[in-house]
């Protein structure tokens, strides 16, 4: 992957054919033009479709010959989902694809023409002179296994939304019926207690039952788990409950519908990840990411769902860019202003590594001395947060070396190469 706008620049020379293109849903035009910005040929409007993409090659082909062009740049802004088909469709037929920040285009549109207009075909102009200055970047477009991980990784934050919604309305639930619950369950997700809420429903059908008729109808597994004192608790509560006595019969509907969503959920959540452990199974990245204390599975498909094949990143900064860790300083003259991260790039591996990292530094040995240090040191202490994002940049830096390297994961290794001062030494003696 290329990052450095030097090497971009080397990549368009005079046989470099720029193109353009404006995404649409159900169309995109595109204009094209050479390397000193003069424009080639008419602009051509085409239908997001099979017959479309191939018209789009034949004009291409044709400005290739007339303008005796050797090589093809296709330049598009990432608009929602439209792009992906025409981006993955003209990579897999060899032509080079490049996406702009769309940001770019909107602060660059009154510069030919002083004009606030917005159409298509200034739209895709502007965008093929971002190309031409080398202002663009190379989509990071997965193939094989890694697509499927990452297809896989988005389903399920789709169904633990829905999951996390349906949680809401079952604690909703409760609120309006049986707020006393909490006296005898710290959790309502308790299988015990969901057990129970499934064959008696309401505080007045469980407070006309005795504890130990209840606690018999448990499995054996459950009651040992559970304890008769437990039961005895949660009677005790349903005869003092405050819930609501009226509605009844389409109450018990809702919350049957709603415990049926939640066990759905749980049981399609717990397929997804055998289906990304059999993934991963094939990818000795992950094996290796899991090395590390504090990285499950989950974790380490979703680190690489979301990266892709790190054998392509040729060095650990790159990954951090697209994180969005990279540091960003604003400073003007003798002011010197604060040093944050850019968050430009993917939020949720950026989301990731910030709760992997949050619980590493409770169970990870290595990654919680490297905390409490960026956090006490006397010069250039960090704040909490702070500290969480070295240590992310830090996490990547490691996953890098191990992967490029082909090396197992060493944790003393890692830490002998760390040099503190012997302030921080002494102090932690």
């Amino acid at each position: 992957m290329n990052y450095k706008q030097n090497d971009r620049l080397n990549q368009l020379t005079d046989e470099t054919l720029i193109i353009g293109i404006d995404i649409a849903k159900e169309f995109h035009v595109a204009r094209a033009q050479d390397i000193r910005g003069i424009e080639f040929g008419k602009s051509i409007k085409f239908n997001n479709s099979l017959s479309g993409y191939l018209e789009f090659e034949s004009w291409i082909n044709e400005i290739k010959v007339i303008e005796a062009k050797e090589q093809v740049i296709i330049g598009m802004e990432p608009t929602g989902h439209y792009w992906l088909n025409i981006a993955r469709y003209l990579k897999a037929n060899d032509y080079t694809v490049v996406t702009v920040n769309p940001m770019h285009v909107k602060k660059i549109k009154e510069l030919d023409d002083n004009l606030q207009t917005k159409t298509d075909k200034k739209d895709a102009k502007i965008i093929a002179q971002l190309v031409k200055d080398a202002r663009y970047s190379t989509p990071n477009l997965l193939e094989g296994e890694y697509e499927e991980l990452r297809n896989a990784k988005n389903l399920r934050q789709v169904v633990v939304k829905d999951l996390n919604r349906t949680k809401n309305q079952i604690h909703n639930w409760l609120d309006r019926y049986f707020p006393e619950y909490k006296e005898a369950y710290a959790s309502w997700e308790s299988k015990s207690f969901i057990k129970i809420i499934k064959k008696y429903i309401f505080p007045s059908v469980i407070e006309s039952i005795s504890p130990n008729q209840i606690y018999e109808m448990l499995p054996p597994k459950m009651r040992r788990g559970v304890g008769l004192g437990k039961i005895e608790r949660l009677v005790t509560a349903s005869k003092n409950s405050i819930g609501i006595k009226e509605g009844l019969s389409f109450a018990k509907v809702e919350i049957n519908y709603l415990l049926e969503k939640y066990d759905g959920f749980l049981e399609q959540i717990e397929e997804i990840d055998k289906y990304v452990a059999d993934i991963c199974s094939n990818l000795a990245e992950t094996e290796k990411i899991t090395q590390i204390k504090g990285i499950g599975i989950v974790t380490a498909s979703g680190i690489v769902a979301e990266l892709g094949d790190i054998r392509n990143y040729k060095t650990p900064k790159q990954m951090i860019k697209m994180a969005g860790l990279s540091l960003t300083e604003n400073s003007s003259g003798k002011v010197k202003g604060t040093t944050s991260i850019s968050r430009r790039g993917r939020k949720d591996l950026r989301r990731l590594l910030y709760q992997v990292i949050l619980g590493m530094i409770r169970t990870n040995t290595a990654f919680k001395e490297m905390y409490i240090y960026y956090t006490t040191r006397r010069k250039n202490q960090l704040t909490g947060k702070q500290a969480i994002i070295a240590l992310c940049r830090k996490l990547l830096r490691i996953i890098h070396t191990i992967i490029i390297k082909d090396v197992d994961y060493d944790e003393s290794k890692m830490m002998s190469q760390i040099k503190y001062p012997d302030e921080f030494l002494n102090s932690a003696a």
